[in-house]
């Protein structure tokens, strides 16, 4: 019987250490790091421009807030679809023909944000002049490789090794 205690007493300790440290997850370089995403630019493309009137700098933030308006409610229309697609997912027997539905209303959102962004870029480019739209192609962030902001949880590069 003292055995049995020992055991059941130890097994139970090891799992109040265990099930904390298995529920964080296995640490990878969590934060910042190398890897491929948009360098830093925090400022929107077209306000980068040197040397924009004060009316065009204007007209550049009403068409944004506009923008912004705008795709609002369909960005939080896709969130929401996506949760519901998510939990059509999790459910024991998944309807397939109710999870192409869903992914099918997804991929229109989608398009129709890609749209509205299209229709923002060519009404921002008509503010401009022809010397700032050539302007405009140098101050677009660049994809690429090299330091930047990583989403907490991704995989880092882990310990440095001697060689």
């Amino acid at each position: 019987m003292k055995k049995t205690l020992t055991i059941v007493g130890t097994v139970l300790l090891v799992a109040a250490i265990a099930v904390p440290v298995l529920a964080y997850g296995p640490s990878w370089g969590k934060g910042r790091g190398m890897g491929m995403g948009l360098t830093n630019r925090v400022t929107p493309y077209f306000e980068t421009i040197p040397g924009l009137s004060a009316e065009q700098s204007s007209k550049l933030k009403e068409l944004r807030e506009q923008h912004q308006k705008e795709v609002l409610p369909l960005r939080n229309e896709l969130i929401s679809k996506r949760v519901e697609l998510r939990s059509l997912w999790f459910q024991a027997n998944a309807d397939e023909a109710k999870i192409k539905a869903k992914q099918h209303e997804i991929t229109e959102l989608e398009n129709k944000l890609q749209e509205k962004m299209t229709e923002h870029r060519l009404e921002c480019q008509k503010v401009l002049t022809p010397e700032q739209q050539a302007q405009l192609q140098s101050a677009r962030p660049t994809q690429g490789f090299g330091y930047g902001a990583r989403r907490p949880g991704a995989p880092g590069y882990g310990r440095m090794r001697a060689r």
